[in-house]
């Protein structure tokens, strides 16, 4: 089976690179949850914790079959989801507009992933997966990309919220490379994509990560790094 390979130190070193850095920023978005009660740093601290998650799991699994688990499924609809109802709590939107687009979001992730998770553990149901999965991802995708931009194009936040942008825009480009390859549609090219996806779950934690700290309407309180 194609995703039967195994995990190579260069890259297990780089997913724990990626998973501390997760889970410090999940720390520090709960922290200021707490204090300021913001939705969407709460959202985001889940979204952070999971692909922390993830990265130990195909780790200490050293194969990249995992990735087609269920957990690892339904666990991965929480990162982009994560993200983009985290935005939609606090983009483009009045307060009580972006209220009701994040809770909309929270509870389509939700049923999304109770979606994967049945199609992913019942037998008669798992060729319905790939569409269930792509049901899903799509439109966290669009928003990760899309929603930050228009906050860039209103002028007011510099060029910082572009950085998410770039992070949503790798992540879709990563899921699509993993769904070609589970579909059979680019088999040939299975080591390369494993080979790059380490290093891009890195770029899109980075960008997530900063785009996050220096955007002064999503920022949160991070040591060494201040917001003026």
């Amino acid at each position: 089976m194609i995703l039967q390979i195994d995990v190579p130190m260069y890259a297990v070193i780089l997913l724990l690179i990626t998973g501390v850095a997760a889970l410090l920023f999940s720390v520090f978005m709960v922290l200021d949850y707490l204090k300021n009660k913001k939705m969407n740093h709460l959202l985001w601290a889940i979204a952070f914790f999971v692909l922390f998650a993830a990265g130990v799991i195909l780790v200490i699994g050293k194969n990249y079959e995992h990735l087609l688990s269920w957990p690892v499924s339904v666990l991965g609809v929480f990162i982009p989801g994560g993200i983009a109802a985290g935005l939609f709590y606090s983009s483009v939107f009045d307060e009580e507009k972006s209220k009701k687009f994040g809770m909309g979001y929270v509870i389509f992730v939700l049923v999304g992933a109770l979606l994967i998770l049945l199609t992913k553990t019942i037998t008669a149901w798992s060729g319905l997966a790939p569409f269930a999965v792509m049901l899903v991802h799509i439109p966290s995708g669009l928003a990760m990309v899309i929603l930050p931009f228009l906050v860039y194009k209103k002028g007011t936040e510099g060029w910082t919220p572009l950085l998410v942008s770039i992070g949503g825009a790798v992540m879709s480009l990563a899921g699509m490379l993993l769904a070609l390859l589970v579909a059979g549609g680019v088999a040939s090219l299975g080591g390369f994509v494993f080979g790059a996806l380490p290093i891009l779950l890195l770029i899109v934690a980075v960008c997530f990560a900063f785009g996050f700290v220096l955007t002064k309407q999503w920022t949160f309180a991070f040591p060494f790094i201040k917001v003026e």
